[in-house]
């Protein structure tokens, strides 16, 4: 159901402006098959309400180190990811904010690290995160999440869990809410884990590793702008081609897709930017990979950005005997084609191309 945007259009109420944030949580089972949950404390817009462990994604962070850093936090247990398992996202409406939050989740399984002492198993490490936003967890059986007196829980988890899905919850305002630092006071949703807009830049390489700061001299002593973006592509592959789309004002060549729209799924998303960019129908066969990449320099508009992109790639199917081509009026991409993958060492590639690579068969 689309939210309700009544009370938006209210002459004595200003409209709620719409938000994303990218957030990352875990299915964490044990030999049992029990599975972790936390519960919501009253820091939360959402109080009561069970969820997977896991949390906001850090400015630069990598979702999967993520999930582990967060359930770490709320569980006292290390853990180890072995599998992406979806992205999915969601919309709910915080009226007493003023915004209603688009979340993008990327869901892993988890594998949980034993602990030193022989024989203990894992879960006797299970404790509650220490006055946070959640303050209880649990080992739940699938008898307690349906019928009668089941524990309450988020959609996205049940979808996960393959329960029936309820209604999103209606949010309140916590009754014990965060104290947010003054430096970070103007943020949209502090507690629901974005980064904060005022942070200084710090430049990361896109391997990961800590770059030196920002050249302000070659940025003409502008201020750096800190931007997280979630996007998603799509991998099409035939005969030994890959579809590429070529970037606006430059030789490079990237996969067709680009950002995720308010309250879109991902892989909705990822439908619409194919077809802008090479006017082909895509049919989505399965998700490949999340990964993460950050970067000072210049963005199309010529601002200066400290960028941290997320990109979520699945695998696609798209028709060969139509000539790719593009359909958006004034986009990022002025080319589409498809490239002999033999032919790509010598092609103006993206990093996102290199890795997308690796899941050719």
């Amino acid at each position: 159901m689309p939210p309700d945007l009544s009370q938006d259009l209210a002459p004595d109420r200003p409209p709620r402006r719409d938000v994303q944030r990218l957030a990352a949580y875990g299915v964490l089972r044990d030999g049992e098959g029990r599975v972790v949950l936390v519960r919501a404390s009253d820091r939360s817009d959402l109080t009561g309400t069970w969820f997977l462990p896991g949390g906001g994604v850090d400015f630069g962070e990598h979702p999967r180190d993520a999930v582990a850093r967060e359930v770490a936090e709320e569980t006292g247990v290390a853990v180890r990811v072995t599998g992406l398992r979806d992205v999915v996202s969601d919309v709910i409406d915080l009226p007493h904010r003023g915004v209603r939050v688009h979340t993008l989740r990327v869901l892993y399984d988890l594998h949980a690290d034993e602990p030193s002492t022989p024989g203990a198993g894992w879960a006797v490490g299970l404790r509650p995160e220490p006055d946070g936003t959640s303050d209880a967890v649990r080992l739940v059986g699938p008898g307690e999440l349906t019928g009668a007196g089941a524990l309450p829980v988020v959609p996205f988890v049940a979808r996960t869990l393959g329960l029936p899905v309820p209604p999103m919850p209606v949010a309140h305002p916590p009754a014990r809410p965060t104290v947010v630092p003054a430096a970070t006071a103007g943020h949209a949703v502090q507690g629901f884990g974005s980064p904060a807009a005022g942070d200084p830049a710090v430049a990361v390489a896109e391997g990961g590793a800590v770059a030196p700061g920002p050249d302000l001299d070659a940025l003409h002593g502008e201020a750096v702008a800190r931007v997280q973006r979630t996007a998603a592509y799509a991998l099409c592959h035939a005969d030994g081609r890959v579809l590429l789309s070529r970037l606006r004002n430059s030789s490079l060549w990237t996969l067709p897709g680009g950002g995720i729209d308010h309250g879109e799924q991902p892989h909705e998303a990822a439908v619409r930017e194919v077809h802008e960019e090479t006017g082909l129908p895509v049919r989505l066969r399965g998700l490949l990979d999340v990964d993460s990449t950050r970067f000072t320099g210049r963005g199309p508009s010529g601002r200066a950005e400290d960028f941290h992109g997320v990109r979520v790639v699945f695998d696609g199917e798209v028709p060969t005997d139509v000539e790719p081509r593009v359909v958006e009026v004034d986009g990022s991409t002025v080319e589409a084609a498809w490239w002999p993958v033999a032919d790509l060492p010598r092609l103006q590639v993206t990093g996102l191309v290199r890795a997308a690579l690796k899941h050719l068969p």
